[in-house]
C-alpha cells in the first residue's frame, strides 16, 4: 500500500478490491481497497464513490 493512497481517497482517487468487483446489470461497483467505502466504475480505471 502506498503512504498516498490515503490522501487519493480524500481527493476523490478510489481504487477497487479487483476481486470483490460486481456487475450489476448497469456497473460496475465493488468497494475501495484503502478506505473501505462503496465506490463504481464510471469509465476505465475511473472509480468513483457511489452516488446512494
Amino acid at each position: 500500500m502506498s503512504i498516498f493512497s490515503p490522501v487519493l481517497c480524500m481527493l476523490g482517487r478510489h481504487s477497487p478490491r479487483r476481486r470483490k468487483v460486481e456487475w450489476n446489470g448497469r456497473t460496475y461497483t465493488g468497494h475501495c481497497r484503502h478506505c473501505g467505502k462503496s465506490i463504481e466504475r464510471k469509465s476505465h480505471r475511473n472509480w468513483r464513490l457511489t452516488a446512494e
